[in-house]
């Protein structure tokens, strides 16, 4: 194996730290899928879908011709390339038990390495905690698929269809460069968001222990009951957006602060953008009728300035808002503007999480979703049925998995990274385009 150039990133560089650090070769061992005596393994169908999306690939089809790449067939463990229809044929069986494992396992590492330390928050881990719509789609549909009326026009008449869809509920590290999600929950049939979410935070636990972050972000939908108490009682701080659907809370609120003058102000810059900020802070407010346990609220009203281009001219316009939370921390540890500030850090979540999965990753391509090509099992009558499909659940997770180690490569192990100042998708692309500079996989003649 050839040096690598001394400006570029490589796949044997890449595929070395996975296992160094990780075992990662160790791990995929483990994983199985529905067909029966398969020509190709379901390790190696892991592993081409796992660098299809460390390349930032929008599709398999394009992973196929990759697949062609001597050296590509070398290192996911496979004879030859296949096609598309093998990874689906796979996939859409893959038991997502062993996928989530793995997952866990690389956080675990990650925190044992001391990727999380960096951005603690008086010495606290964050977490966020937030819902996103995966897909949509007006004739193809799953069993496990969402149902929603939705009102259009054609031809200026309202039309209504049914629409299709899947959503999720994923809770992702937000405090650290290394933002890697922890865990993901999918919405089923008939319920509701908090439902999903309730579950998801009942699983966290389990899989990484109580404590393996400390506060926890979450949108105004979460500010119920239920999930008041799990946080008590599994020890986590939470921040949690304060709207009008705890009414009684929020016109409490309103109304204490609107008799008072604001406690302390604030003025910050950030990304050319200026904050005169008012707070108000106030313990005691009982969450609700049914819970009256008390709480603490926070409120700020922030005048924003920025600039914006007005008939080719650059002028200043400020713009007023509002903010309130519901926090469970300590106001001797964690000062009213401390509280704002990590209030808004919920939308890393979005920005760095679901957005960036969305724009840069292929996330709501709608892998793998209603597809009919499908393992099959025998039934207890005796009949040949296609397994669940699974599809969707394991590609999400093995994006996520190689959104987490592509993060923790770049950000903690590449030193041309932090040296050359390139972005992330650029390490993305050096690392597919090195495929084409490796030399090819010497093997021994067929005897």
């Amino acid at each position: 194996m050839r040096r690598q150039d001394s400006s570029t990133h490589e796949i044997p560089s890449f595929a070395r730290y996975l296992n160094k650090v990780f075992d990662f070769r160790t791990a995929t061992a483990g994983l199985q899928d529905a067909r029966q005596t398969p020509d190709i393994s379901p390790q190696s169908v892991f592993l081409a879908a796992f660098y299809s999306f460390v390349f930032r690939l929008p599709s398999f089809q394009q992973l196929e011709s990759d697949l062609t790449q001597p050296y590509l067939q070398h290192w996911i463990g496979s004879d030859r390339g296949f096609g598309d229809d093998v990874l689906r044929y796979s996939l859409c069986g893959f038991d997502v038990t062993g996928l989530e494992e793995m997952l866990v396992q690389s956080n675990r590492t990650l925190k044992r390495g001391k990727a999380f330390e960096e951005g603690r928050v008086q010495g606290r881990i964050v977490a966020a905690l937030d819902g996103v719509e995966v897909l949509s789609s007006y004739s193809r549909c799953c069993d496990s698929c969402l149902e929603r009326r939705v009102t259009s026009r054609q031809d200026g008449v309202k039309v209504e269809q049914v629409q299709y869809y899947h959503r999720a509920v994923g809770c992702q590290i937000i405090s650290s460069p290394v933002k890697s999600f922890l865990a993901i929950e999918w919405l089923l049939p008939g319920e509701g968001e908090e439902t999903a979410a309730l579950r998801l935070l009942h699983r966290i636990p389990g899989l990484y222990g109580s404590r393996f972050f400390d506060i926890l972000l979450l949108d105004a939908l979460y500010a119920q009951a239920p999930v008041l108490q799990l946080a008590e009682k599994i020890g986590w701080d939470l921040i949690i957006s304060l709207k009008q659907n705890q009414r009684d809370l929020y016109q409490s609120a309103i109304r204490l602060f609107a008799r008072r003058p604001a406690d302390s102000t604030a003025s910050e810059k950030q990304d050319g953008k200026t904050y005169q900020i008012q707070l108000w802070d106030t313990q005691g407010l009982p969450f609700s009728g049914d819970y009256p346990q008390p709480v603490r609220v926070v409120r700020s009203e922030e005048l924003l300035t920025q600039n914006h281009y007005r008939q080719r001219q650059l002028q200043p316009e400020t713009t007023g808002h509002e903010w309130l939370w519901i926090t469970t921390l300590d106001p001797q540890a964690f000062s009213a503007n401390q509280v704002r500030r990590l209030g808004h850090e919920r939308w890393k979540l979005e920005n760095n999480g679901w957005n960036d999965l969305t724009q840069n990753w292929a996330f709501k391509h709608g892998f793998l979703h209603a597809c009919r090509h499908r393992p099959q099992t025998c039934s207890p009558d005796g009949t040949r049925q296609p397994v669940p499909n699974r599809g969707l659940p394991a590609v999400t997770l093995i994006l996520l998995l190689a959104f987490t180690l592509s993060s923790a490569f770049t950000l903690r192990h590449s030193k041309l990274f932090r040296r050359y100042r390139m972005t992330t998708l650029e390490v993305a692309h050096q690392l597919r385009r090195s495929l084409s500079k490796l030399p090819p996989t010497i093997r021994a003649p067929d005897s």
